[in-house]
């Protein structure tokens, strides 16, 4: 194992303390327009009030809208005023990871601590009209205002561009990566999946990917935001991996998820198991107004004892859920009507970042 891995990305059923969030702004991308400002505000607090009935969230505030937010929310959810750009916070914001070993804590007794790894964001590849400057600092910005009780041990710089959800973990040392994001040479000019492989081992504890090649067709072409792996692949344990399954050959994510199934197939774990594959059903619904969709089942959060799982009015919902729930028996299963995320181009896990506990583990 390379130096200096000493912290290690958990798995997303770990447990969690707390999801942190974005209320878009205004200017941001895909937020044009007043109505799609107010419609976007509505769905991300809507989500933020769905979570924090099971989980504490912090929504991170633009000083321009610590007046505004009020006037969205109907519960008591914590607020932080602090500047950024974009609203998909996942994407765009730190790594949040655990250390691997126990670490000394100002004379009592060693435990394991929460760090922050600060990957680089350039704004999906400098893509035209994304502003990005205060999303690349960001993390630097929480790090000075966030009080002590956060309980943020350390925070790590890397000069890779890795944004959220273009690699998934099993948390033992397993990812499975997009090369469109990754070795996106817009955004990571001159690296390969060598030096992606050696970065990921060295700062978020990964000994061995996965590589596939992109994400589901929607905003994965040029002029999209990439290919983000987390709505094509999610691991349910370590060697076990649900994929979306897009069975209609006339819809451009057949190609895609064959591809991934193939790659599954011969691929091994970081242990050298081979991988189960899961097959997760695709939504039935083709297309609408913009095209094919890229609704996936597979956007669900784990709130620990709860999965949040998205629903689209689709015949495939209940087939979905009831997979789910025999999946993770200990879970309670709670859907979240996502079409609103997925028209201004976001999702569950896109504009969602949990933070996870490190009080309870060993």
């Amino acid at each position: 194992m390379a130096p200096g891995s000493r912290w290690l990305k958990p798995a997303d059923t770990e447990p969690i303390r707390r999801v942190w969030m974005n209320f878009p702004r205004a200017g941001a991308v895909n937020f044009s327009a007043m109505w799609q400002l107010s419609s976007a505000r509505r769905a991300w607090t809507r989500l933020a009030e769905a979570i924090n009935q099971f989980v504490p969230v912090t929504l991170l505030v633009d000083p321009d809208d610590q007046h505004t937010v009020s006037s969205y929310l109907s519960s008591d959810i914590n607020t932080v005023v602090v500047p950024f750009n974009n609203a998909s916070l996942r994407r765009t914001g730190p790594t949040l990871v655990v250390s691997r070993e126990p670490q000394s804590n100002h004379g009592r007794r060693p435990r394991r601590v929460l760090g922050m790894v600060d990957f680089t964001f350039n704004g999906f590849g400098q893509l035209p009209g994304v502003e990005y400057g205060l999303d690349d600092t960001l993390p630097g910005t929480l790090t000075e205002l966030l009080p002590a009780h956060y309980e943020m041990q350390e925070r790590q710089l890397s000069m890779m561009v890795s944004e959220g959800g273009s690699w998934v973990t099993d948390g033992l040392g397993t990812a499975i990566a997009s090369e469109a994001i990754l070795t996106d040479q817009r955004r990571n000019p001159g690296w390969s999946a060598r030096t992606v492989e050696r970065e990921l081992r060295r700062e978020v504890g990964i000994d061995h990917i996965i590589w596939i090649p992109t994400g589901l067709t929607s905003g994965a072409g040029p002029d999209g935001w990439g290919g983000y792996v987390d709505q094509v692949v999610a691991f349910h344990s370590p060697g076990r991996v649900m994929l979306h399954n897009q069975p209609d050959p006339s819809h451009p994510d057949h190609a895609v998820t064959e591809q991934v199934r193939d790659i599954l197939a011969e691929a091994h774990d970081a242990n050298g198991n081979p991988i189960e594959i899961i097959d997760m059903p695709a939504p039935q619904t083709h297309s609408d107004l913009r095209g094919p969709v890229n609704w996936s089942y597979l956007d669900f959060l784990v709130l620990n004892d709860v999965i949040l799982m998205p629903r689209f009015i689709d015949p495939h919902d209940d087939e979905a859920r009831q997979l789910m729930s025999t999946l993770y028996p200990e879970h309670r299963i709670v859907p979240f009507t996502a079409q609103a995320l997925f028209d201004h181009g976001a999702s569950i896990r896109a504009v969602t970042l949990p933070e996870p506990r490190v009080s309870s583990q060993r």
